[in-house]
């Protein structure tokens, strides 16, 4: 049996576009924010928006003194110390901007954790998630990673799939419809969907999305935020698969330092997995793209 088709057309990889610039020009809407914070005391020099809370990861683009951010979570990182020499080892992460601040360099009216705002690694655990296959005997299930993949993201977000109601196999044929293909029907020149028809399907749910290319760090950097991912790769480099073929599945939260992930094609349990068991599938034609939930 094999597991999920190459997708049915390449995909052009492009150098990732700033996660900031990419909210701003598709109006992709985070998290809900837990607290707003303002820039300050960068010297007119501006802050980073950093992929994870180290000033050593990479930069997403600038915010400048006086900006408004809207919080959603934050994470102990590297120790900072701003222009008034007040340091912090906290870091907030800013769903709108993809990334992390310095909180030194933020005025959230409190010298420390904000009241009521989770820590960035207190997203859903494993015993909250649900695991489907995507082979129950449907016409297309050779090819339903992606629909599949749909599925169990939204169950990861804490939304109800369309047609879940019915059946998981309902969900998965609703998820396919919505991206706009024939759920009855294989079509022998379509094989497997693309990162543009998960957008699609989720957004049939009234979940927004971003595609994110090339750049496994600020998915992840999404993903212990809190917002599951569905991301392509190849089945060839994940330990419990025995495949080679590209792929979809969701990482759907990060837990003990471990990124939980739901795999159609090996469903029955949630799998832990490392960053660097995931930038080996990642890194592989038809991969180095995720589509980020929020």
């Amino acid at each position: 049996m094999s597991e999920c088709q190459a997708p049915r057309r390449a995909i052009r990889r492009v150098a990732a576009t700033l996660a900031l610039a990419a909210a701003a020009t598709l109006g992709v809407t985070g998290t809900a924010s837990a607290a707003t914070a303002t820039v300050g005391d960068t010297d007119g020099d501006g802050l980073s928006v950093r992929q994870q809370a180290t000033s050593e990861s990479g930069s997403l683009g600038p915010v400048r003194d006086g900006d408004t951010v809207d919080i959603g979570c934050q994470e102990q990182g590297q120790p900072v110390t701003n222009t008034n020499g007040w340091s912090s080892d906290l870091w907030d992460y800013v769903p709108a901007l993809g990334g992390y601040l310095a909180d030194a360099y933020l005025d959230t009216g409190h010298d420390g954790r904000i009241p009521g705002v989770p820590d960035c690694g207190d997203g859903g655990g494993i015993d909250d998630l649900v695991p489907v296959s995507q082979f129950q005997g449907q016409p297309n299930q050779g090819e339903d990673c992606g629909p599949t993949s749909v599925v169990t993201a939204l169950l990861a977000h804490g939304v109800t799939p369309r047609g879940w109601g019915a059946s998981q196999v309902s969900a998965i044929n609703q998820a396919r419809a919505d991206m706009g293909y024939d759920p009855g029907y294989q079509d022998p020149d379509v094989f497997g969907t693309v990162e543009t028809d998960v957008v699609e399907a989720l957004a049939a749910n009234d979940v927004s999305s971003t595609v994110i290319r090339d750049d496994l760090d600020a998915i992840l950097a999404r993903v212990r935020a809190g917002s599951p991912a569905v991301l392509a790769g190849n089945t060839k480099d994940l330990p419990w698969s025995t495949g080679v073929v590209p792929h979809f599945l969701t990482v759907a939260a990060h837990e003990n330092g471990e990124y939980l992930v739901l795999d159609p094609a090996a469903a029955g349990q949630v799998h832990r997995a490392s960053a660097s068991t995931l930038l080996a599938y990642f890194q592989n034609e038809y991969g180095y793209a995720g589509v980020v939930l929020g």
